[in-house]
């Protein structure tokens, strides 16, 4: 009795494993789609006076993998967003307001990837009708990084200045401390672009830099903060 009730499941496992080997391997799954590349920028150029006019001629060259460009213009006084456009082009027409720096970049997507990619980031100034003397750009805090941890002692405050007037002279007023924003200049008409500091207290500390022309004119780079432990 026992010999009778092995034998149908015996035969049951059998015709299972002929039913799965006779219906084929199963085919790979097809390879993920390929991330869209960066995009080089062309016009308006990397920190130059624009032509004059409200309509901004902006162009970029194709990149691989990408079916669309999404791009960013930002006003540097304001610190907010003047445009944020999608176009299968390579080209954009976009309005903005005169006499304003602007930075601006692409990002590049693919509808069939999730990633994209941010080409860099350029500035320019929109010029004026009565503008002869332009602010320098603000700076481009470059290190320590925004919300960064570095360690007590001697700590390197790095940034990026920068003038669409090309004669302008620069120099960099530097503020830290622990308020936010920071109060204290911790060092004024700076030549460099880059300061050493010495910090001996652990905290989390704020630090801007303001950008000076020998015109008058000046910038203000925007907060940003570090931590020291």
């Amino acid at each position: 009795m026992k010999k009778l009730l092995i034998l149908p499941i015996f035969i049951l496992l059998i015709s299972c494993s002929s039913e799965s080997r006779e219906g084929g391997d199963i085919p790979p799954p097809p390879p993920p789609p390929e991330p869209p590349k960066l995009t080089t920028l062309i016009a308006p150029a990397n920190q130059t006076e624009c032509l004059d006019g409200e309509d901004v001629e902006f162009s970029w060259n194709a990149s691989d993998n990408t079916d669309s460009y999404t791009v960013i213009v930002k006003n540097l006084l304001t610190n907010t967003e003047s445009s944020n456009l999608t176009t299968t082009s390579t080209k954009a027409t976009i309005k903005l307001e005169v006499g304003q720096p602007y930075s601006w970049y692409v990002i590049s997507s693919n509808s069939d990837s999730t990633q994209t990619a941010t080409s860099a980031t350029w500035k320019f100034y929109l010029k004026g009708e009565q503008t002869s003397n332009y602010a320098p750009f603000p700076a481009d805090i470059v290190s320590p990084k925004s919300e960064s941890t570095v360690s007590k002692g001697v700590v390197k405050l790095e940034w990026s200045g920068s003038d669409a007037n090309a004669s302008d002279n620069l120099t960099y007023d530097i503020y830290l401390g622990k308020s936010n924003p920071p109060t204290a200049s911790i060092k004024s008409n700076h030549t460099s672009s880059s300061l050493n500091h010495t910090i001996s207290e652990s905290g989390t500390y704020y630090w801007k830099i303001i950008t000076k022309d020998n015109q008058g004119s000046n910038s203000d780079s925007g907060v940003s903060m570090f931590k020291v432990e």
